[in-house]
């Protein structure tokens, strides 16, 4: 049975019961208003025929001379007997056992008894009337809400279904079409939301296995085959020791940074975002350079400190490899820099170099792209770099300068309520 009937036909349940339980209840309240009301006539009606008699030398009589409105066609009716025997009777009396009147009787003097009959046919023709019309109400009211059910169950199971079919793409490896969010903030919503994120997630974390075989396996080869080569010519004894070696040491080198580049890109980087001093945490990296590198590195930061919310690691991982970016592709000097920009803080690193082309532009923070060949390094610097900023909330530039390329790390700004 699918999720939409069963909604359905529990919507048709409930309301069933709930008209079930209004039908009766609304029954047995009419019926007791109706019987309070016939009692509350039968006592006036006895009192006012009892307050009009009078027992006289053993025998009962009326005191009002016009009791005409108890003639033939009345609906109440009345007799005054001693035992068996009736000696005053008036209005119209039923049979025994109609079940359209009902009877009170009042003790009165002498032994004698008070008999008062009224008509309540009315009553229980309203009060029938009102049976018949909750049981013919019953069924509308259940096919009514079973259809309600029906459409509201389909709005409730369709999101449902294509979460079904969603996740059975995902379990097949092949990552579905985002799934509409259904309107509304309730659960289904934050459902179909998370579920979409967690598709994202999953093919990022694909993606990123697929490029680290895909890198490694293209990357890794060159340095094997180097690393096989020296080894081949040393056993063959056609390259000393002394030579092999430190190529085959460059070589190991080489694949050590490569693994460790992909595997830092093939991981979700770990945050932890805390306020930091922009100013300060750039004067010091600054500072810890080395006095070669520092001679060719100028320091500019704003008036007053610029807090921000990063992760330090993250922070220096990004800035270092645009900075070692700078200086490997740029004889000259480099410039460091820092200012507010809105709600980000904006550090820069500028060089003066001979800069790349429009069409080398859209392509630096690809893994292993290298425009420079003479150039050392993995090729991996700028897409950490690009991984750290995405990490930290912000986003990393490149702007064609002349002369040079100038890189811009966007950091968002310290908010009040943070601090």
């Amino acid at each position: 049975m699918s999720l939409r009937l069963r909604i359905a036909l529990g919507t048709a349940a409930l309301a069933a019961l709930a008209a079930g339980m209004h039908l009766l209840i609304g029954y047995a309240s009419f019926g007791r208003l109706i019987d309070d009301e016939i009692q509350r006539d039968l006592s006036l009606w006895t009192q006012a025929v009892a307050s009009n008699l009078e027992i006289e030398n053993g025998r009962p009589r009326l005191l009002a001379e016009d009791w005409s409105w108890l003639d033939a066609g009345s609906s109440i009716g009345f007799r005054v007997r001693k035992g068996n025997v009736v000696y005053l009777e008036g209005g119209v009396l039923p049979s025994s056992g109609n079940g359209d009147w009902a009877w009170s009787q009042k003790d009165l003097d002498d032994g004698f008894v008070l008999e008062l009959a009224i008509y309540i046919g009315e009553y229980r023709r309203a009060l029938l009337g009102q049976l018949r019309a909750g049981e013919f109400s019953l069924p509308l009211v259940i096919v009514l809400a079973s259809l309600l059910g029906w459409w509201y169950a389909g709005r409730i199971a369709k999101p449902v279904t294509q979460l079904a079919d969603a996740a059975d793409e995902l379990s097949r490896m092949r990552f579905p079409d985002p799934v509409p969010p259904p309107p509304g903030n309730d659960e289904l919503t934050r459902l179909a939301e998370s579920f979409n994120r967690m598709v994202y997630a999953v093919r990022e974390a694909l993606e990123r296995e697929r490029s680290f075989t895909r890198y490694a396996s293209h990357e890794l080869r060159t340095p094997l085959a180097t690393l096989q080569a020296q080894l081949e010519t040393m056993e063959a004894g056609l390259t000393p020791a002394e030579k092999a070696l430190p190529e085959s040491r460059r070589a190991l080198e080489r694949m050590r940074g490569i693994l460790e580049g992909l595997l830092t890109l093939s991981r979700e980087p770990r945050v932890t975002l805390e306020p930091l001093p922009g100013g300060a945490l750039l004067k010091q990296f600054y500072e810890s350079l080395p006095a070669e590198v520092r001679q060719r590195v100028s320091l500019r930061l704003p008036d007053g400190e610029v807090w921000v919310m990063a992760d330090e690691e993250l922070w220096r991982r990004a800035l270092g490899n645009l900075l070692d970016n700078a200086l490997k592709h740029s004889g000259g000097k480099v410039e460091l820099s820092l200012e507010r920009q809105g709600d980000k803080a904006v550090f820069s690193v500028r060089d003066f170099g001979p800069g790349v082309s429009e069409e080398e532009l859209a392509h630096l923070t690809e893994p292993f792209v290298r425009f420079n060949s003479r150039a050392e390094g993995s090729g991996l610097g700028l897409s950490l770099s690009k991984q750290a900023a995405r990490a930290l909330g912000g986003q990393l530039r490149f702007i064609r300068k002349n002369p040079g390329l100038k890189a811009e790390l966007d950091i968002p700004l310290l908010e009040v309520g943070d601090a």
